[in-house]
């Protein structure tokens, strides 16, 4: 199976994209595990967008975020058709994991989060297998052998490791109304997920403020000249 990723003009917004006829949304975060958390949007209040609305979306988002390769991926999606009470078993955990690690990016004093995320990373690391190789073959991956739960298990593997290892003070919340995504800010100068969608949303909304205040303060200007 060969997996595609859209470039040609789909209709979408444009923080989504098309990925094996699947709808994502864009990998704006500079890290797998944040980009994750940004599958699903609404964080910040308003109406929630859950990208990963199927088993088969799990699997076509950790393909293209390179956690599973695309024999690894096929497998799954035919061994999910098989047993879809066991994908959809793993759907729920992985959206489980998706809001543990949101709270513990988000608030790093929350411990239960963080022991959330720990417990799947454990697990994940009770399955890990060393690849032998030239670089960048070399590398750390979930075992087969776990089925249809190693797209959850990688997933995890790459939390732990963002939590191990990131100034937490480098993630921030986009704060677009509807949004929320998280994203790597070691500048500090950034602000929005993405600043042609959530900021000039923004922008627009600060304008039509403005042209609001003004009628409101000039009212004699709307009826025209006596």
């Amino acid at each position: 199976m060969i997996f595609v990723v859209s470039t040609a003009r789909t209709g979408l917004p444009r923080y989504q994209r098309l990925v094996d006829g699947l709808v994502l949304p864009g990998s704006v975060a500079h890290a797998p595990a944040l980009d994750f958390c940004n599958t699903l949007a609404g964080w910040n209040g308003g109406e929630e967008r859950d990208y990963l609305e199927t088993y088969a979306h799990l699997v076509v988002w950790a393909r293209d975020a390179g956690l599973v390769d695309d024999a690894a991926a096929a497998v799954l999606r035919d061994e999910a058709a098989s047993d879809p009470r066991v994908a959809e078993r793993q759907l729920r955990r992985a959206r489980s994991l998706r809001r543990a690690l949101y709270r513990a990016c988000a608030d790093p004093d929350d411990l239960a989060a963080w022991d959330a995320v720990g417990r799947e990373a454990r697990a994940a690391a009770a399955h890990a297998e060393l690849h032998h190789g030239r670089p960048p073959g070399r590398r750390w991956s979930v075992s087969a052998e776990v089925g249809l739960a190693r797209p959850v298990l990688e997933i995890a593997r790459e939390a732990g490791a963002l939590l191990a290892t990131t100034d937490l003070g480098d993630v921030k919340q986009c704060p677009g109304s509807g949004c929320g995504w998280l994203f790597v800010d070691r500048s500090g100068r950034r602000r929005w997920c993405t600043m042609e969608v959530c900021g000039n949303r923004a922008k627009v909304r600060r304008h039509a403020d403005r042209e609001r205040a003004a009628r409101t303060a000039h009212p004699e200007s709307e009826s025209g000249d006596a």
